[in-house]
């Protein structure tokens, strides 16, 4: 059995499938106990509390309703629309019969602290419990509620504590506001606003938090998250999403999560009370529980859970002293050798023993260690080529004098008043910049030649009828990919060489043919040529250690650099398979091929 086999069955079977196994079963068992019992009973309870405070508010609507139709107390609003617009306050008669008349009517309903009458001129009274003022008239226009105590017509709205900024902020402070209507005729006689002091509630969420009081929390929040109320009394008026980001969706459906609330891990429950018909808009109450009271009836689990691990880690280990122990140190011998290897000791060799794979390791990283000298070499080399070929495309860029050349034909056409040619020239020139400038080293076929003509036409108006060009490329091939500055500097050694000495008319024709999986592109010019003596100087292969500068001799290293700059950049970029090949004869012209790979690139 091979050594891969081995490992496989061994870890199989006493590590992954007893693991596998194990978790399965506590994930299983310990999800199904929570669920069961704590999302069942958080329901259940929270459920309970609901109805309770559906109770708690039905009997402060019904006390109100009660009230409100009441012949004494809408009496109230029609003696205060009876004040004078000039007068201000009430007589001390009626005030006193009015305070008597709430005293021993509204304010009968212990939970009630205070109530304020206002007719709809914005004239009031109030009675109350304790001391303080009622809410003024324009606080009360002014509140974002107003709009919506109108909405309702007549039925009540309940707000908590801090809902809104211009009511109270007290603990437990709830307020009932309505507007009033006349019994008979049903017309608007003003509005009443009720404080509710609500002792209620502590009582409601004690009687479901027994012997828990150090574990759960219970909260009533609006549908914006603020918190009206909370058990432990420390949260009131802090927003609730705030507490739990991104975790609590209050327009979700009554559901249970695990959370971490106040760095604690908790089981978080939601239940929507439902009792908008009762003034109470889209309150909801949220259950935190800690986890370590829900999970603390599952040890029992745990502790099993960590026999069958102690069980497994004990036969690992077995294992582990038998095999794996060998196989680790072979490791860590091979650690040892690759960090020789990395300091730079090529030298490093393994020891080979055994038969089984531990020996062909060792014969592979023997292996993999020569050849990694031997690429060292050959990346040595090519580095030192690339180098060579990046100096050299830097000197074959637009030379200085051809663009001051050029910039003097312009101001030649500028003074004889030419603006068409001086345009044409200028166009021709950014052109010819633009694309020599490209920031990406290869460039589509289409921009190569034009960045050929544009060098072309300048170079016709300088030398006027001295030579003549034809470019001659298929359609369906100029969306391939080439380096830049492949062409320009063979038709540049054309003119600036092969033409120089001729008294007849120069013709450079650059073609490009499809060769099936390559494409191959002619440069040919019926200058001098090139002698049969410095052409055999030439050996493609080792054309990066000669030079065409050093073949050709140093009066002519301008078209050394660009035609070796071609030939190197091409093998380099596209391997020992692509390249340039010259064919010339002396008096005859030269022809120049170059062959480069069916690639269309990326971003091209």
């Amino acid at each position: 059995m091979n050594l891969n086999k081995k490992v496989f069955i061994g870890f199989l079977m006493f590590i992954i499938i007893p693991l596998f196994v194990l978790g399965s079963a506590v994930y299983t068992v310990s999800q199904q106990l929570i669920e069961k019992k704590y999302g069942d009973l958080t329901e259940v309870t929270l459920q309970a509390i609901s109805r309770n405070i559906y109770y708690m508010f039905k009997e402060a609507n019904y006390f109100s309703d009660f009230w409100m139709v009441k012949e004494s107390i809408q009496g109230i609003y029609r003696t205060i629309d009876e004040v004078k617009p000039n007068e201000n306050t009430l007589s001390s008669y009626d005030l006193n019969t009015f305070d008597t008349l709430l005293r021993g009517s509204i304010l009968t309903y212990s939970p009630v602290q205070s109530v304020a009458i206002y007719n709809n001129t914005g004239k009031s009274f109030s009675a109350g419990r304790g001391g303080g003022s009622a809410l003024p008239w324009t606080a009360l226009t002014q509140s974002t509620a107003f709009q919506h105590i109108q909405e309702l017509n007549g039925s009540p709205l309940w707000i908590g504590p801090s809902e809104y900024k211009e009511f109270g902020t007290g603990r437990g402070e709830f307020y009932q506001a309505r507007l009033v209507k006349d019994f008979w005729t049903m017309d608007n006689l003003g509005f009443m606003l009720l404080k509710f002091k609500f002792n209620e509630l502590d009582q409601i969420f004690k009687s479901f938090n027994t012997n828990e009081e150090s574990s759960k929390r219970y909260l009533l929040v609006n549908k914006s998250g603020l918190i009206f109320y909370d058990n432990k009394q420390n949260l009131e008026g802090a927003n609730v999403l705030q507490l739990l980001p991104g975790k609590l969706d209050l327009q979700l459906n009554n559901n249970s999560f695990q959370a971490n609330f106040q760095n604690e891990k908790s089981l978080i429950s939601l239940y929507h009370l439902n009792i908008n018909q009762m003034g109470v808009q889209d309150w909801s109450v949220v259950s935190i529980t800690s986890w370590k009271y829900v999970a603390g009836e599952i040890e029992t689990i745990m502790k099993l859970v960590a026999g069958i691990t102690f069980v497994c880690l004990f036969f690992a280990l077995v294992y582990n002293l038998v095999f794996v122990r060998r196989i680790v140190q072979l490791i860590l011998r091979m650690l040892s050798s690759m960090k020789k290897v990395e300091r730079g000791d090529l030298t490093t060799r393994m020891e080979e023993s055994g038969k089984d794979e531990t020996s062909a390791l060792a014969r592979g990283f023997n292996s993999l260690v020569v050849r990694v000298e031997d690429l060292l070499e050959e990346v040595k080399r090519q580095q030192d080529r690339k180098n060579k070929a990046e100096l050299m495309l830097l000197q074959a860029q637009i030379k200085p004098h051809f663009l001051f050349n050029t910039l003097e034909s312009i101001n030649v056409l500028a003074i004889q008043n030419q603006g068409k040619k001086v345009s044409q020239m200028v166009y021709r020139l950014g052109n010819l910049l633009r694309i020599g400038m490209e920031n990406r080293e290869e460039i589509s076929l289409k921009q190569e030649l034009e960045h050929l003509k544009s060098y072309l036409e300048i170079q016709e108006f300088r030398f006027e009828d001295q030579f003549q060009y034809d470019i001659q490329a298929p359609p369906e091939l100029l969306d391939y990919c080439i380096l830049k500055l492949t062409l320009q500097p063979l038709v540049e050694n054309s003119l600036q060489h092969g033409f120089e000495p001729i008294d007849y008319m120069g013709m450079i024709a650059i073609k490009v043919v499809d060769e099936g999986e390559r494409i191959a592109l002619y440069v040919t010019d019926n200058g001098i040529g090139i002698s049969t003596e410095k052409l055999a100087k030439f050996h493609y292969k080792t054309e990066l250690e000669t030079p065409f500068h050093e073949i050709l001799g140093a009066n002519e290293e301008r078209r050394g650099l660009g035609v070796s700059n071609v030939a190197d950049r091409i093998r380099i970029q596209y391997g020992a398979h692509y390249g340039m090949f010259i064919c010339s004869q002396e008096g005859q012209g030269t022809t120049m091929k170059i062959v480069i790979p069916k690639n269309k690139g990326e971003g091209l």
